[in-house]
């Protein structure tokens, strides 16, 4: 039984498997299986990762229709065999201790999580790199600590986007027998926060869970592809089935109500879709993004959870920004988002 097994979806990344493959096989811990999901591709990539595991008996394949990024790390998961399970996406790639680090931690605490930092990099170079990790005054969780002390702010904590978890299960390894238990509380139908519902299925179960601060070995690669900056009309739709998602996870898990904090992140949400449909749109003419911001702000759910939001951490620019949604005063939000994103 290996210590760790990492399991990878791949979907035609021919591009960035190799470098993706090549930093994981290089780990410093060596006693892990890595796990290739091929979602239904259709380019090299797939024979890519027979050759891989043609080289190296670490390495197992499931070629599998094509079904989604949740559908592909769920599928690799239950192949798992290791004690924990870690993510790797195919277009990224980690440091060569990453796994040594985490898994060190993992035993020496007995821990159920153990959390690391991530490094976002650009593919075009415009843009600085950046790292990010959760951020808590403590470094080891246990149970009544988790109630205490991270539950209260782990998805809101009363500001904009004051999320307190990182959702990303990338930065993440975890105890095998937690994630099998919750691979059927993950929905493959969700296609934004995929990961968010997989970390709060892990948070809500885990006897205890450990931060490693200051340690940044996740490359979180920016494509060019990713940094499209187009309007999606169905993104409400998306985020209305992530927040469902997760107030069924709460609800199912219970011990801690999660529901005031998930409306306040669907908010913070809207409100970045709002913005986003007018600095987005730039040439499309007001009537067209009167249109698309009543679509949003008129929809009935929206609508709810906007009156009776509950946010004290705002800064008085965005106390205004919500007064100007919820009494949909639509040319005010263009202005604006107009100024600001002049």
């Amino acid at each position: 039984m290996p210590k760790v097994s990492i399991v990878i979806p791949v979907y035609n990344m021919e591009k960035y498997l190799s470098r993706c493959m090549e930093s994981v096989l290089a780990q410093t811990l060596s006693d892990i299986e890595i796990i290739l999901v091929d979602d239904g591709g259709t380019d090299r990539s797939v024979q890519m990762c027979d050759d891989y595991a043609g080289k190296d008996a670490r390495v197992k394949v499931l070629h599998k229709p094509n079904g989604g990024l949740t559908s592909a790390w769920k599928a690799g998961s239950s192949l798992a065999t290791g004690d924990y399970i870690g993510y790797v996406d195919s277009d990224d790639f980690i440091a060569p201790n990453m796994y040594e680090v985490l898994y060190a931690r993992a035993a020496s605490e007995d821990a159920d999580i153990v959390c690391c930092g991530l490094r976002h990099v650009y593919e075009s170079g415009n843009h600085k790199e950046w790292t990010e990790q959760m951020l808590f005054p403590r470094d080891v969780f246990s149970v009544d600590e988790l109630k205490e002390e991270m539950f209260p702010v782990l998805i809101n904590d009363g500001s904009f986007m004051g999320r307190h978890l990182m959702p990303n299960r990338v930065t993440k390894l975890v105890r095998a027998e937690l994630v099998k238990a919750n691979l059927q509380n993950c929905d493959d139908a969700v296609s934004i926060g995929e990961d968010f519902q997989f970390s709060l299925c892990m948070f809500l179960d885990a006897k205890k869970v450990v931060i490693v601060k200051d340690f940044f070995p996740y490359y979180y690669w920016m494509n060019d592809g990713s940094m499209t900056m187009q309007y999606d009309s169905g993104y409400m739709k998306k985020i209305q089935i992530m927040r469902e998602n997760l107030l069924r996870i709460s609800k199912k898990k219970g011990g801690y109500d999660f529901s005031g904090q998930i409306d306040n992140d669907y908010v913070c949400l809207t409100v970045l879709n709002v913005k986003g449909c007018v600095y987005k749109q730039k040439g499309a003419p007001y009537r067209k993004l009167r249109h698309d911001m009543a679509s949003v702000c008129e929809e009935p759910v929206t609508k709810e959870i906007l009156a009776k939001a509950n946010m004290g951490r705002l800064s008085f620019a965005e106390k205004l920004f919500l007064f100007f949604m919820k009494n949909r005063l639509y040319f005010l939000i263009y202005l604006a988002v107009r100024i600001y994103f002049r």
